[in-house]
């Protein structure tokens, strides 16, 4: 369990936080986050100026990125990990009690421990329910799954948020550009025509 949730941060932890998928050609921002080169230069396309990290809207002072090569390998390792899903079950059809040598079948429901048939006689699990390992799994999943929900939606909502702000900010950004661009293009030609005058 703790080998699976390892291997699902490490991958979140490869992944594009605009993307959502593996890095592709992945740069370093000053502020320290990682992303796909072509997914952060399209975030910043019609920017001027500062350009800010879509992570944490820190400014960069301007386009030139660092190339991650070490962080480019890493994910390519990532991406030929096995998928945990499959191997776990088989994993846990094998799994064995380092004190007992026997396959662990059981479940204490008040220890939250795997058992085998030896331990569940021992004096330390005694009086402990102790039920077979997949009916129990299976209803740690239900529960599990039932406080899932409710956080995935939460965090769903929380994101497109997110990504609204982050939206808008950008959009802003590039009014106050264009703006600034105007203004810079009034002075041009009214100093033109100033001029023209004396």
């Amino acid at each position: 369990m703790a080998q699976a949730a390892s291997l699902a941060q490490l991958q979140a932890e490869a992944s594009c936080p605009i993307c959502l998928d593996y890095l592709q050609d992945p740069v370093t921002t000053d502020c320290g986050h990682n992303f796909c080169h072509s997914c952060l230069l399209q975030r910043w396309e019609g920017l001027q100026g500062d350009f800010p990290c879509p992570v944490c809207l820190q400014h960069c002072p301007d386009r030139s990125l660092r190339r991650n090569t070490q962080l480019c390998h890493m994910v390519d390792v990532v991406k030929q990990l096995p998928n945990m899903e499959g191997e776990g079950k088989q994993q846990e059809e094998k799994a064995l009690c380092l004190k007992h040598h026997q396959v662990l079948s059981l479940f204490c429901e008040e220890d939250l421990e795997l058992l085998c048939p030896q331990c569940k006689i021992s004096s330390h699990h005694g009086g402990h329910l102790v039920v077979p390992m997949e009916p129990a799994a299976a209803c740690h999943r239900r529960r599990l799954k039932g406080s899932i929900e409710p956080l995935k939606e939460q965090h769903e909502v929380a994101k497109k948020a997110l990504e609204m702000q982050v939206s808008k900010t950008f959009d802003l950004m590039r009014e106050v550009q264009k703006q600034r661009s105007q203004e810079s293009n009034l002075h041009l030609h009214g100093d033109s025509d100033g001029s023209s005058t004396c």
